[in-house]
């Protein structure tokens, strides 16, 4: 029994040494992103557009929000892989503990920093509701569950691009370009082949249901709206806008298993 206590503390003391160490060098830049974060939250608040129902002005802010979480998420995952080679920090450490056993506390840490700042978030805007409605949106709380799942496959994405990209700055360019750009250019070209596919593969469609959740954004059982063009010159077209809840953390669940094979296939090849 004392053999047993004593292996599973020599693999998880130096995942919880590595966990603290890596809160404590990163307090300040956690501070910064905390305080701008309800900062952001309070200000829309305070200019949010005054037409706007409870389920709108919830709706809108999150829509700013993932755009927000993709830049922070970079700040705090791009470089947890690739600095360690690229300033040979790794071949200092990891005689002294393994590499792996490195990675996962630096990525569980710098995850649980974003998890509270979304939750963080999420109470902050409740409150502005509940001050400036009376309400509190139940629907706010199955988002947020969301939130959580994306933001977790979204560091799975950062940690493989970081395990295979030589510096963060590639990393950061790479991730923004990808889910910006990338993604938004795949939807089309998928709407412009065939309209009835649904583009389950993007992670921009996926995050939609972030805010889409919250009610009013679409009339009951519809997940896709036409656009019609000016003049009716071109046929309208129909642009998804969000999956199933059950479909999207699917999808989720599965990039999340496949981000970390290939970062773990990626990281073997460095040895």
């Amino acid at each position: 029994m004392n053999k047993k206590i004593t292996k599973y503390k020599g693999v998880f003391n130096p995942i919880l040494r590595t966990y603290f160490l890596e809160l404590r060098l990163r307090w300040k830049r956690v501070l910064f992103f905390y305080f701008t974060t309800v900062f952001f939250a309070l200000s829309y608040s305070f200019f949010y557009p005054y037409h706007f129902d409870e389920c709108s002005f919830y709706r809108n802010a999150l829509t700013y929000f993932r755009i927000f979480l993709i830049f922070v998420s970079c700040f705090f995952f791009s470089d947890i892989v690739s600095s360690e080679f690229s300033k040979k920090t790794g071949y200092i450490m990891f005689p002294k503990i393994n590499k792996y056993k490195l990675f996962v506390g630096k990525f569980v840490a710098n995850l649980n920093i974003i998890i509270l700042l979304v939750i963080l978030y999420y109470l902050t805007m409740n409150f502005s509701t509940m001050v400036i409605y009376d309400i509190i949106i139940p629907e706010s709380y199955l988002s947020l569950g969301i939130a959580i799942i994306y933001i977790i496959t979204l560091s799975t994405l950062i940690l493989f691009l970081s395990s295979i990209m030589p510096t963060v700055n590639y990393t950061t360019v790479t991730v923004v370009l990808i889910n910006l750009i990338g993604f938004p250019i795949l939807e089309q070209v998928l709407t412009a082949i065939n309209q009835e596919i649904e583009p389950i593969f993007s992670l921009n469609y996926i995050g939609n249901l972030i805010n889409h959740v919250i009610p009013g954004g679409l009339p009951i059982g519809k997940r896709w709206i036409w656009v019609y063009y000016a003049g009716d010159t071109l046929p309208p077209a129909k642009v998804w806008l969000t999956p199933t809840i059950e479909v999207g953390i699917l999808i989720m669940s599965f990039y999340i298993a496949l981000f970390f094979l290939f970062t773990l296939l990626a990281i073997k090849r460095k040895e």
